[in-house]
């Protein structure tokens, strides 16, 4: 067979059905894949797919990588077990078949066959638009970004009984707090178990050296100055942590009835493009120079000693920002950067510090509300308070790993998203 010549998927309509005609047999198939056709290209390196109004191609390399058959794919498992140590990265095509059901059948010179459905191929297109729809849906909802008057238009509210009891619900919920980093769920009931609760409709806490849970309440003695009542500086938790915790449940349980211990929340990842427009100095120096973080304390009796060098400011390798790293009680005194690198470092944090402040969004979280706060995107604080001597501020929370919570949102998208790739 010629595999440059196209074969058509398309050759007449009858009685409302599609039918495809190749040699003497008859074979349905889905009406939106009408005109389809399909060749191998002339350098023998990709199979050409022409819609009706655009071409894909896909490397036969990759083709043959990703068969699903029996002996290539372990269904169950969705894992690849082809034997890559015989694989032939110079495969090549026999013959191309269309074949029912919207299928392909592609015949290789290995003597394999493999069958591909054109829904799957479109779905795994190299084209951008494809490749943009599966990034921003499906891998990670795409964030949009806030300054402090648009923060009561973002935070979405949700009651806590639907969170708990309607994967809608937490569907949505968790959509939010991956689009908007924050959140507020409404009407908890005032125990100690709520924050752990809703974190294992999600997946599970994350444990840290501080226990499953922390209690915020002010204490003498403290090794962590979030349970002290003066002011609590902007900041994001655990930045000595490799693996920072993604985000913070804080279950509000008693409240201060003065004017203190409202909350303070910017979104660092805007104050982040802000400086990227309008002081690249100081966004280039933050993003690139790494920044020693430290906690060494004791916890249950339990001491520990955690460092971790990181900039303020997490690129990944395409430029895009992946997390924010700031909390002034969390840096070491060590430093090792280049001397002359530290009065220009210094600079850009008072430049950074300047703007998160002039960014933060002011509220107060009242008993029965659990804020959830993107621990690697927003930065934190409270106002100073003063404890009367019967009612003292007492909040509980937890934390939670982004992998969880963009893991559940994918199981819960495919039964509540308007589409899915």
């Amino acid at each position: 067979m010629n595999v440059s010549r196209f074969i058509r998927v398309l050759t007449q309509i009858n009685n409302n059905e599609v039918i495809l005609s190749r040699k003497r047999n008859l074979f349905k198939i889905n009406r939106r894949w009408i005109g389809i056709q399909a060749k191998v290209s002339d350098d023998n390196e990709c199979l050409e797919v022409k819609y009706q109004k655009r071409t894909d191609k896909f490397p036969l390399i990759w083709l043959r990588d990703n068969c699903t058959c029996e002996n290539c794919f372990h269904k169950s498992s969705q894992s690849r077990i082809i034997n890559w140590k015989d694989f032939d990265i110079n495969i090549k095509v026999n013959s191309v078949e269309a074949k029912d059901e919207s299928n392909i059948e592609i015949n290789w010179n290995d003597n394999h066959k493999s069958v591909y459905s054109w829904d799957w191929l479109e779905k795994r297109s190299f084209s951008e638009a494809a490749q943009v729809k599966y990034l921003n849906d499906l891998y990670i909802p795409t964030k949009k970004l806030w300054s402090k008057n648009e923060f009561f238009d973002v935070l979405k509210s949700y009651e806590h009984k639907d969170i708990v009891n309607e994967d809608e619900a937490l569907y949505n919920w968790l959509k939010d707090l991956a689009i908007y980093g924050v959140t507020l769920i409404r009407n908890a009931f005032e125990n100690e178990k709520e924050c752990q609760k809703i974190s294992e409709r999600v997946a599970f806490v994350k444990k840290t050296h501080y226990g499953e849970s922390f209690h915020v309440v002010a204490k003498e003695g403290t090794n962590n100055v979030a349970y002290l009542s003066n002011p609590l500086q902007l900041h994001t938790d655990l930045p000595y942590y490799h693996y920072q915790p993604g985000v913070i449940l804080l279950h509000c349980i008693v409240q201060n009835k003065g004017k203190g211990g409202g909350n303070l929340l910017t979104d660092a990842f805007y104050v982040a493009e802000k400086l990227r427009n309008e002081n690249k100095d100081a966004f280039n120096v933050l993003s690139s120079m790494d920044v020693n973080w430290l906690d060494v304390g004791e916890e249950d009796a339990v001491p520990f000693h955690k460092i971790h060098r990181e900039p303020m400011i997490v690129l990944d390798r395409h430029g895009n920002i992946r997390t924010i790293r700031h909390s002034i009680p969390q840096r070491d005194s060590y430093f090792t950067v280049n001397i002359e690198d530290v009065k220009p470092w210094y600079k850009a944090l008072k430049v950074f510090v300047d703007e998160i402040y002039s960014n933060a969004a002011h509220f107060k979280t009242q008993p029965g509300d659990i804020l959830a706060v993107d621990n690697t995107r927003l930065v934190h604080g409270r106002l100073g308070y003063q404890d009367t001597k019967d009612v003292k501020r007492f909040l509980v929370g937890n934390y939670l790993d982004w992998d969880e919570i963009h893991s559940k949102l994918r199981v819960l998208r495919k039964r509540f998203a308007k589409s899915s790739p």
